[in-house]
């Protein structure tokens, strides 16, 4: 926070510094005008006069003309010689503000700059974009042209008048966005007045994935919460009834094992997207024909899509590359959308298989006769 607020106001500040040395030229200029006026120099006066209008306001690049009495040559190069070190710090820092101007304005957060009247001095265009302005923004104008929104508006002046750091989580256009506002107040060099810094930081993403945790973990204990059940059923069953035949027996033990494998490959699952998520899980890439990839899948699942009644078609583009992947991996792939396309899809249905190469990429497809995904939870598939 403390680097922000010192670029911000090194931006804000840049054009002042600016033109606080060309002011020290302009005097120093102004009081060698008056020296040659003061010598009755006249001629020379005119012409430094021209000169210095050419190096203030059309031509920085124009020097005095060192010509003329040898006192006057050497204070004519002497200036030149000041004006070049002054015009080599003015170029300095303009390029330093620009550096930090485009690093202000390139910024994923947001920032806002405001006085203690709530008028804007600065803003980014990230700001702009998060807050989804409804007209252009410029400095000069009211925050509330910006937003609206209380809390934005609210911890602005409660940081302005407190003196503190303030901060509040807002949430925008009916919950679909998340932003934490942290709002710094600091003074304005000049005066005893004091601004904020306003920095805006997009939570959504963030605050949409803990929503995704715990449906996933309500939805994983609602999974192994089905097998324990059966687990429990059988064990009891075993237990209660004595049942005596070797066959009753062996077919509760199974259904045991049954549930026992439906909870060893949730649990492996969630093991591994864990691992996934923590970039613990390496990739073992090889160059493999995308076709061995497809009919594996299909040698996979050919028995229970003939069970299904379903028919599966393969089509592969002819002389792809080969591709670099994690076999295993990719089988997992095939594995969840082949068998979530059988399970939606009616006997009788087709699912297809394709393979083609689109401009620098393999492309794969999963497609089904199924009744297809509800358009409220598209959004959410590869969460």
């Amino acid at each position: 926070m403390i680097e922000t607020v010192a670029l911000i106001a090194t931006v804000a500040s840049g054009t002042l510094l600016f033109g606080a040395k060309g002011t020290i030229v302009a005097g120093i200029l102004a009081t060698i005008i008056v020296l040659f006026r003061s010598l009755g120099l006249t001629r020379q006066f005119s012409d430094l006069t021209e000169d210095v209008v050419r190096m203030t306001s059309i031509d920085r690049t124009h020097r005095l003309n060192p010509a003329g009495p040898a006192e006057l040559a050497r204070l004519a190069r002497a200036v030149n010689r000041l004006v070049d070190r002054v015009g080599a710090d003015i170029s300095k820092e303009e390029s330093e503000r620009l550096r930090l101007s485009s690093i202000f304005n390139s910024m994923r957060d947001g920032v806002v700059v405001v006085d203690d009247q709530g008028v804007i001095e600065l803003t980014n265009p990230a700001a702009v974009e998060m807050l989804a302005a409804a007209i252009p923004v410029e400095p000069g104008m009211q925050l509330t042209s910006l937003t609206n929104h209380p809390d934005v508006v609210g911890v602005v002046a409660l940081a302005i008048s407190s003196g503190n750091t303030e901060s509040a989580e807002v949430e925008l256009f009916d919950n679909q966005r998340t932003l934490m506002a942290l709002a710094t107040p600091f003074p304005r060099p000049d005066t005893n007045l004091v601004r904020a810094l306003l920095l805006l930081t997009d939570l959504t993403g963030v605050r949409r994935l803990d929503t995704t945790r715990r449906e996933f973990v309500s939805n994983a204990s609602h999974e192994l919460r089905t097998p324990l059940s059966g687990i429990r059923a059988s064990a009891e069953t075993l237990q209660l009834s004595g049942v005596d035949d070797l066959a009753g027996r062996k077919k509760f033990v199974e259904m045991i094992l049954e549930d026992v494998d439906r909870m060893d490959k949730l649990i492996t699952e969630m093991l591994e997207l864990s691992r996934l998520e923590s970039g613990e899980s390496p990739l073992d890439l090889q160059d493999v024909d995308p076709s061995v990839l497809t009919n594996a899948a299909v040698s996979q699942f050919s028995t229970i899509i003939e069970q299904s009644e379903l028919t599966i078609e393969s089509s592969t583009h002819p002389e792809l590359p080969l591709v670099r992947v994690d076999v295993e991996k990719m089988s997992h792939v095939f594995a969840n959308l082949i068998s979530n396309a059988i399970k939606w899809t009616p006997s009788g249905g087709t699912i297809t298989i394709k393979t083609w190469l689109d401009e620098r990429s393999i492309c794969f497809s999963v497609a089904d006769t199924g009744q297809g995904i509800e358009p409220e939870h598209l959004p959410h598939i590869f969460e």
